[in-house]
């Protein structure tokens, strides 16, 4: 089986087109899911009735399981016993919704946590077992179970209650298992864990926690709607959803800022400027390289303090093209610039042309003739791509034709087969790479040329999804080669593709594509409900302090075999002994 991880990046790239839709939205798709946050946002939804989202997330939790029926942080990691329960929580939830759609995925991933326990009653770490405990209680609960899991819940409960937990999550998680509400409202916590503890306590005593924070990220906004039941929060936590899901850009925020300045991909600059102005610079040097993005999301850049004697040339190069952006003096970085230049260049290729390009872009007065032909004569095909960016430009700009030409040719034959550019030659395809010798292309007026089209179409493949949406015609839904999950009467009532019938429906769940989905979408008809699903209300379930009997019982039946297979082999041994030799 394909590795999710892999499988959303590269469907763009393999999906077909298709005809016959009603309406069609090319819209960024740079998020990949996380299953915690994706899980809990279900969790927390549920809780305020919520429905469709939930079935959403629940949906895409379900496509997201590993091979063995579990689930990690993200797809593609190993599975561990913390996010499979968080999972399974969620699950049992959407299954109140639609009877019949979670069931069996439930089923397997409490046989796969019942066959990770260990010996000592654990499930993986502290936390690991505690969060186990919990979703076992619920599932011991749960009306649809058929799995034995009381004598795994009492193992898992021994094993907290014999071993101390090293983290304040692990003490959070393991009051929650404990029922232990009195040390979990005295624990100290900050930040995140201040978050973890109010859910923990709003879920066993099913009553609002008073908590509030800054925290934007999804699962920050999903534990405090659990918390709090706050609308505030809600509505934050629904405008966070991706496609479906929760979770994080799965590139880095320069790379899609980069693209972002190409013609067409201006919607990636939103989308990349919430995690880049928390992106903070550690050195003087990360802030010169950093400023230009900062500036792109109107962040504040101060780089006047900075020490251009720590700086590169092309670091410099950039202070001063900053500062000139922003309308501050730029002749110190120029003055030094000139001081530091070393028979007709600074520094490598790169350095050299960089600051050409910042030096002709400012006007300023040099002698490029002489710097040209140092670049000129150092022009090989040893450098990595981006080099070779900077250097097109500048013999674009003064008209150095077969310079230019030999540039492009070596861009040309560093091309990839998918169209991207990569680092250097032959390396993995690479957002910045690509964007920055694109960008070059345009500036040369290069942009009708094979080169261009192939690199800009790799990046719409990449970063852009064709979101097509149904075709609603009187009861019937249309999309080709989507999945329709109908649900009537909290019931998964068809499963069918391409088309279903919806009249009297609850709603129904929209899979598309089918196979590898990029967006799981629900649409309530007459409205989705929930049904009761566990025998005694989920706050009662939360507070079943189980002892350790079941453990006592599982250990003392086990030495009581132990005494009878080796009281069956020493009486055996004597029988042998016994018995009469042949002569």
């Amino acid at each position: 089986m394909k590795k999710m991880t892999v499988i959303l990046i590269i469907v763009l790239l393999i999906l077909p087109v298709e005809t016959g839709f009603v309406h069609a939205e090319e819209i960024p798709y740079v998020y990949t899911p996380t299953i915690p946050a994706t899980a809990l946002a279900a969790m927390a939804l549920y809780k305020t009735d919520q429905y469709g989202y939930v079935l959403e997330a629940d949906t895409w939790l379900m496509r997201l399981k590993t091979p063995d029926g579990a689930w990690a942080y993200r797809y593609g990691m190993a599975p561990e016993a913390k996010y499979t329960a968080l999972v399974l929580m969620a699950l049992m939830r959407g299954e109140s919704i639609a009877k019949g759609l979670f069931n069996r995925t439930i089923n397997a991933g409490i046989y796969w946590l019942l066959y990770k326990q260990r010996d000592d009653g654990s499930f993986g770490d502290y936390t690991d077992t505690a969060l186990a405990v919990v979703a076992l209680r619920e599932y011991e609960d749960f009306k649809y179970s058929w799995l034995p899991v009381k004598k795994a819940i009492n193992n898992g409960v021994y094993y907290l209650q014999t071993h101390k937990p090293k983290t304040e999550m692990d003490r959070i998680f393991g009051y929650m298992a404990l029922g232990d509400l009195e040390k979990l409202e005295n624990l100290d916590a900050e930040g995140v864990n201040a978050l973890y503890k109010a859910f923990a306590i709003a879920y066993l005593t099913g009553k609002n926690v008073s908590v509030t924070s800054n925290l934007d990220d999804p699962t920050s906004l999903a534990l405090l709607l659990y918390a709090t039941g706050s609308k505030e929060y809600e509505n934050k936590l629904i405008r966070s959803m991706h496609f479906g899901f929760w979770g994080t850009i799965k590139y880095q925020p320069p790379d899609l800022l980069e693209a972002a300045g190409l013609p067409g991909f201006s919607d990636l600059k939103p989308v990349a400027c919430p995690y880049m102005l928390k992106v903070k610079p550690r050195f003087e040097w990360e802030k010169v390289v950093l400023a230009k993005y900062y500036l792109e999301c109107n962040g504040s850049v101060d780089l006047s303090n900075v020490d251009l004697t720590k700086l590169k040339p092309w670091m410099i190069a950039e202070v001063a093209r900053i500062n000139s952006l922003t309308g501050k003096p730029y002749q110190k970085e120029i003055d030094y610039l000139l001081k530091i230049e070393n028979g007709s260049h600074w520094d490598n290729f790169f350095n050299t042309a960089y600051v050409v390009w910042v030096l002709s872009s400012l006007e300023v007065d040099v002698d490029y003739k002489s710097v040209l032909a140092w670049l000129s004569s150092n022009l090989s095909n040893s450098y990595p791509n981006y080099y070779y960016a900077y250097a097109l430009i500048d013999f674009y700009r003064f008209n150095y034709t077969e310079e230019f030409n030999r540039t492009f040719n070596i861009l040309k034959n560093r091309q990839n087969p998918d169209g991207a550019w990569g680092y250097t030659l032959g390396s993995p395809d690479n957002i910045k790479s690509t964007a920055e010798i694109l960008k070059a292309l345009l500036v040369a007026h290069l942009e009708n040329t094979t080169s261009y089209k192939r690199g800009y179409s790799f990046l719409k493949r990449l970063l852009y999804a064709d979101i097509k949406k149904p075709e609603t015609i009187d009861d019937m839904v249309k999309l080709k080669g989507a999945r329709f999950l109908v649900i009537r009467d909290g019931v998964l009532a068809e499963n069918s593709t391409d088309s279903a019938n919806v009249q009297g429906a609850d709603g129904y769940v929209v899979i598309y594509p089918a196979k590898y989905p990029l967006v799981i979408t629900a649409t309530p008809v007459k409205g989705f409900r929930k049904t009761d699903v566990w025998k005694k209300p989920i706050t009662e379930v939360a507070n079943s302090k189980q002892g350790m009997s079941g453990f006592y019982i599982g250990y003392a039946a086990a030495i009581v075999v132990l005494i009878t297979v080796s009281g069956y082999a020493i009486l055996s041994r004597q029988a042998k002994k016994r018995k009469p030799q042949k002569k």
